[in-house]
């Protein structure tokens, strides 16, 4: 089986990042073929200046290109042939990162520009129903429990992903610094983050 680590953040390296790295460790070790996919890596840019060209067909009967020349369409690529996502990310005042934001608009409109899928519901049978987990960083005071109930909210027709909220103050750190992975109960929470996942793993397999 293979399993993409997609990390979500504005910076190189961060809590999102050793998180990921630890859990794709922790599969590699099990049998498990990983990838690991940081978004700072890339340009990804949000839907704009365009004619809907994505949905030319429907407006206009033609085919159009999307006018972003960008990386989504490469990433997607990437992650195509993977059997399960686990993101990473983190907490902005409340709300998913732009970068985050940004992916998700553009993603659901590659079939304009890839012919991967044809319409939506293509979309969510080949992409959604691949997300299996995600890992939140952020404070509760920092309204962390918003920035995960709007990202679980893309998944209303889809089925609901495993998560997990970390938050440093928990663990008498600061976020900034990026050390949470050295915590010893933030691995002991991600291996049953992991265990959640293997057992969901076992009963489509059987």
């Amino acid at each position: 089986m293979k399993v993409a680590g997609i990390v979500v953040s504005a910076r190189k390296e961060g809590n999102c990042l050793h998180c990921v790295k630890y859990c794709l460790d922790k599969l590699n070790k099990i049998g498990f073929d990983t990838l690991l996919v940081n978004f700072y890596e890339y340009n990804i840019t949000p839907c704009s200046h365009c004619n809907y060209e994505c949905y030319a067909e429907v407006i206009r009967n033609q085919k159009e290109e999307c006018p972003i020349q960008d990386d989504v369409p490469k990433i997607y690529e990437m992650l195509e042939n993977m059997d399960l996502f686990l993101f990473a990310i983190p907490c902005y005042g409340g709300h998913v990162p732009a970068l985050y934001r940004a992916w998700n608009e553009r993603v659901a409109h590659i079939p304009g520009k890839t012919d991967i899928f044809k319409k939506f519901e293509d979309f969510q049978r080949v992409y959604l129903r691949k997300i299996w987990g995600f890992i939140v960083i952020g404070n509760l005071t920092a309204a962390a429990d918003i920035t995960l109930h709007e990202i679980l909210s893309d998944f209303y027709n889809a089925p609901p992903p495993e998560a997990i909220l970390l938050q440093a103050r928990e663990y008498g750190r600061v976020s900034l610094k990026g050390d949470l992975i050295e915590e010893k109960a933030v691995k002991e929470r991600l291996d049953r983050f992991l265990n959640l996942l293997l057992k969901r793993i076992k009963r489509i397999k059987m």
